[in-house]
């Protein structure tokens, strides 16, 4: 049995004390997840919050064999899609092609690991937002497919087939970065 499902065993039996270790454990994986969907730090925080004041609260709906993990994911994404409906900033997660590519950007030869996370950040931008959240879930976040489908509410094929559709346009789209970083490595 998961430590999870024992901790929310123990917190449905009085233990009100054991949610801070379901927090502490996913505090900082959850606020990962909400920065790579397109949340700035304090709305990062805030989606987080309301996540787990929604998981405290709803805890009783958890079922025994449930994946807590799973399930906070799902709530902590529907809040997250809320909050950007709420601020008309789902044009944030569609950035144009004009800004992808800087034209004026530094032809020094280095391409350190924060200009990578730029370019990647770009690419994962320009996904649609059920795209970008079934990348971020899968190849960021370590997460099983099936457990991808459960949480941004798809069937596990087309959990599978989004992702694949989403890494061949983001090949597509740093094919520019890659043949430069080739240049620099004289290949």
């Amino acid at each position: 049995m998961n430590d999870d499902i024992l901790l929310v065993r123990r917190i449905k039996q009085g233990e009100h004390g054991c949610f801070s270790e379901l927090v502490e454990r996913y505090q900082k994986p959850l606020y990962r997840y909400l920065r790579r969907l397109g949340l700035e730090h304090d709305e990062a925080a805030d989606v987080m919050q309301n996540a787990f004041i929604r998981a405290w609260n709803n805890l009783s709906t958890l079922h025994e064999e449930g994946n807590f993990r799973s399930w906070l994911y799902t709530i902590a994404s529907n809040q997250a899609k809320n909050w950007f409906r709420g601020r008309s900033r789902l044009a944030v997660l569609e950035q144009s092609s004009d800004n992808f590519l800087d034209e004026n950007a530094d032809s020094d030869r280095e391409m350190d690991r924060e200009k990578m996370r730029h370019w990647l950040d770009g690419a994962l931008n320009r996904l649609p937002a059920v795209q970008r959240q079934i990348v971020v879930l899968r190849a960021f976040e370590d997460t099983p497919f099936a457990a991808v489908a459960e949480i941004c509410g798809v069937s596990l094929t087309a959990a599978k087939v989004s992702y694949h559709r989403a890494l061949k346009k983001m090949a597509v789209w740093l094919k520019p970065v890659r043949e430069q970083v080739n240049m620099q490595d004289g290949r």
